[in-house]
C-alpha cells in the first residue's frame, strides 16, 4: 500500500472516530446510528465499514490510536522506569481528556477496561512493565480495573490532579519491579 493511500485510509479513520466523538458529548453513545456517525464524519455508509465493523470497533480505534501514542512515546523517550512509563501513561490520558469525558459520559468504562487489559498484558508480555510475581490474568485484571478506576474519577474531577501525583499513587500501590 502506497504511503499516500495509507495516510488517506489514517485520515478517514480519523473522521469517523472524531464524529462519534463529538456526537457522544452531545447524544448518549446508545441512540448514535452508523447513519449519523456517516454524516457527522462527511463518509459514506460504504467508508465506515470498510474502516469499522461496528460504534464498538470506532471507539476501540481511538483506543489504538491512543495507545500508539503512548508506545511512540516510550520508544523516543528510550526510558523504561516505572516512573517514566506511568508518567508517559497519565500524559497520553490527559492529552486525551475530551476522549475520556465522552467515555465517562456516555458510561463507557467496561470498553476503557476491555482496552487496558489487552494493553497491561502487552505490556507484561513484552517485559516493559516488570511486576514483582508472575504475570497471570488475575494480577492483569487488578491492574487493568485499578486503572479504570483511576482514570475514570480523575475525568470525573476534571483531570486537575497533577500526573505526578498520580504516579506517585500508582507507585504505592502497583506491583512492578523499578528498573
Amino acid at each position: 500500500m502506497s504511503k499516500e493511500v495509507e495516510n488517506k485510509k489514517f485520515n478517514t479513520k480519523q473522521q469517523i472516530i472524531f464524529g462519534l466523538f463529538e456526537m457522544m458529548m452531545e447524544k448518549p453513545y446508545a441512540d448514535i446510528t452508523v447513519k449519523e456517525i456517516c454524516e457527522k464524519a462527511e463518509v459514506s455508509r460504504m467508508t465506515f465499514y470498510r474502516n469499522f465493523h461496528t460504534k464498538e470497533d470506532v471507539i476501540f480505534g481511538q483506543f489504538e490510536m491512543v495507545y500508539s501514542t503512548f508506545i511512540k512515546q516510550l520508544v523516543i523517550q528510550n526510558r523504561f522506569t516505572f516512573y517514566d512509563v506511568t508518567t508517559t501513561f497519565f500524559t497520553t490520558i490527559k492529552e486525551n481528556q475530551l476522549m475520556m469525558e465522552a467515555i465517562v459520559k456516555n458510561d463507557l468504562s467496561n470498553f476503557l477496561l476491555n482496552a487496558l487489559r489487552g494493553y497491561i498484558k502487552t505490556l507484561v508480555d513484552n517485559q516493559i512493565l516488570v511486576t514483582r510475581e508472575k504475570s497471570s490474568k488475575m494480577l492483569v485484571a487488578m491492574i487493568s480495573g485499578g486503572l479504570t478506576e483511576v482514570i475514570i474519577t480523575w475525568t470525573r474531577d476534571g483531570m486537575k490532579q497533577p500526573v505526578d501525583e498520580l504516579v506517585i499513587f500508582a507507585s504505592k500501590y502497583m506491583h512492578f519491579k523499578t528498573n
